[in-house]
């Protein structure tokens, strides 16, 4: 069976049937996959204008679909919007949009606390502030929520 070459256009319908992506993402896969500039720039216009590519759009829906899947940090939540391409003004303006995370992070410590029981008391803190720093909080509010944790 032999597999033909999909235009750049099908190309991209092909990529946002599976999930949605960005601008960058799609620029990306598209140079991948040796489109020419003009191919690149004529198809994400008509995605654009047709609104299949929004990165607004995919910078709330990916936050929100994050935080479902477990609580995560703001810096987290930046990192993994760069990686994707976003512009850092869209990133800053969505985080921004973000009520506390303090209820996420309270909850991971409790879970953390629960499955680690075993931890030497001395070593909970250490442990607990490079788990919650792995996700992405801010080291105050984790500083913070350890303290209460702790003193229980």
């Amino acid at each position: 069976m032999v597999r033909k070459k999909l235009k750049p256009l099908e190309y991209a319908f092909y990529l946002l049937k599976s999930r949605d992506h960005s601008i960058g993402e799609m620029k990306e896969k598209l140079k991948r996959r040796k489109c020419t500039p003009q191919e690149i720039n004529e198809t994400i216009s008509f995605l654009l204008e047709k609104d299949f590519l929004n990165d607004q759009r995919f910078a709330e829906n990916f936050i929100r679909y994050k935080k479902i899947i477990k609580p995560v940090g703001r810096f987290y939540l930046r990192n993994k919007l760069l990686e994707k391409k976003i512009p850092v003004e869209i990133i800053e303006k969505t985080l921004s949009k973000i009520p506390d995370e303090s209820s996420g992070i309270e909850e991971l410590a409790e879970r953390w606390l629960a499955k680690n029981k075993k931890v030497p008391k001395d070593k909970v803190y250490e442990k607990l502030s490079r788990h919650l720093i792995s996700r992405g909080f801010e080291w105050e509010k984790v500083r913070e929520v350890i303290g209460k944790k702790i003193q229980k």
